[in-house]
């Protein structure tokens, strides 16, 4: 009677723990049918609506860039708060010391790894370099500010996350043809397509391209629950247009980017930065409106010199101003090869050797500058003959300690 009872103490637990896996597994179907019981084209957007309603989640997001020599990796690690428009993340950059020289240019130093923070609060983005203040990009500093801060803006909250800029904005604008494959934990992985010039815009601006090549392919997976989950993409077709462009860009080989979600619903602690933050739009200004021998600091978190941090020079800075230059050179016949940063070399050179020696003082290079800047080439043709015009404007420049 003993070993009646036992046995039947365990076929009731086991009818017990049957009952709630199936209830379990109606419930992740019933969850999952405001997704999947959708066309297949309504799926994705569904699903977007679907990870929003999570509330808060967790993400990584990595793009890898490949040469022949080494890759750089950036990742983006951080929390959003779909409810509240809000994130926070962790961005570093690490570049092998190996990387093509030619493309460190467009990705970063060889050798080196960088850090920043960022925050977003609906339009606002804030940034900050390791200790340096918290600097807020509001839409009128990036209107005031210029094209540079394309890079910090394009990670302002979006339809689809609080943080853009990732593989997460390309979903809802792909549509899935085929059924996708149903995993045993009743994910379902997604085969898509995307055009390469809409998959660039994922990309720092320096490398995104009006045209790119084949479409790029995605693979994307919705969880049992129909939220996004993961994204990949082998980016390589996107480099087709960026070499036709510049071929300098040529050296970097593959471009690879991965997007992962977790910890849906739980609680984030990240909240907007209130102390000591700075209006981007007041602190800042455009290097090129800069006088010759004026000081700034370049910790601006835009990865780029072309907006810089006026200070006075007895304060702490990295970058003392030689001259602002103006190129203005006409060639016979074609000449579409040509630019400007010959030109703005030799008259950058001049203003060093012109300089004053306090100028000069603290200078990282014993004997050298820097300039920044760009310019537009014409090519012209009329009254039987065929002129290129090439124009720009430089800020020379020695990079202090």
């Amino acid at each position: 009677m003993e070993t009646a009872r036992r046995w039947g103490a365990v076929l009731a637990l086991t009818s017990a723990l049957v009952g709630t896996a199936a209830c379990g597994a109606d419930n992740d179907a019933e969850a999952g049918e405001s997704v999947y019981g959708l066309p297949l084209a309504e799926q994705f957007h569904a699903a977007t609506e679907a990870t929003r309603k999570a509330g808060t989640a967790a993400f990584v997001s990595t793009l890898t860039y490949g040469t022949t020599t080494g890759d750089a990796v950036q990742r983006t690690e951080g929390s959003l708060d779909y409810g509240r428009g809000t994130s926070l993340a962790a961005v570093s950059l690490t570049v092998d010391r190996r990387f093509h020289r030619t493309a460190a240019q467009f990705v970063g130093e060889p050798g080196t790894t960088v850090e920043q923070t960022l925050a977003t609060d609906g339009d606002d983005v804030y940034v900050r370099d390791g200790t340096s203040p918290w600097l807020r990009y509001t839409p009128e500093a990036v209107s005031g500010l210029g094209e540079t801060t394309r890079a910090v803006a394009a990670h302002a909250a979006g339809d689809v996350a609080p943080y853009s800029g990732t593989l997460a904005d390309l979903v809802p604008r792909t549509i899935p043809r085929q059924e996708p494959e149903r995993q045993t934990d009743g994910s379902r992985l997604y085969r898509v397509t995307a055009l390469a010039e809409v998959a660039a815009e994922i990309l720092p601006p320096g490398l995104q391209t009006a045209e790119g090549g084949d479409p790029v392919e995605l693979t994307v997976r919705l969880d049992s629950e129909g939220r996004l989950t993961e994204v990949t993409a082998d980016l390589g077709p996107v480099l087709v247009g960026m070499h036709e462009e510049n071929f300098l860009t040529g050296s970097i080989r593959s471009l690879r980017a991965t997007y992962e979600l977790s910890a849906f619903g739980d609680p984030v602690r990240h909240k907007k930065p209130g102390k000591g933050v700075e209006d981007a739009l007041k602190a800042l200004a455009p290097v090129g409106g800069l006088k010759a021998g004026q000081c700034a600091a370049t910790d601006t978190g835009l990865g780029s010199n072309g907006v810089v941090r006026p200070v006075d020079c007895a304060e702490s800075h990295d970058m003392r101003v030689l001259a602002q230059t103006e190129v203005d050179r006409t060639f016979p016949g074609d000449r579409a090869e040509k630019n400007g940063n010959e030109y703005a070399d030799e008259q950058c050179r001049r203003a060093y050797d012109k300089a004053p020696a306090a100028w000069l003082r603290g200078a990282v290079r014993k004997d050298g500058f820097s300039y920044i800047g760009s310019s537009d080439t014409t090519v012209s043709v009329g009254a039987g003959k065929t002129e290129t015009s090439v124009t720009g404007a430089y800020t020379c420049y020695v990079v202090t300690s």
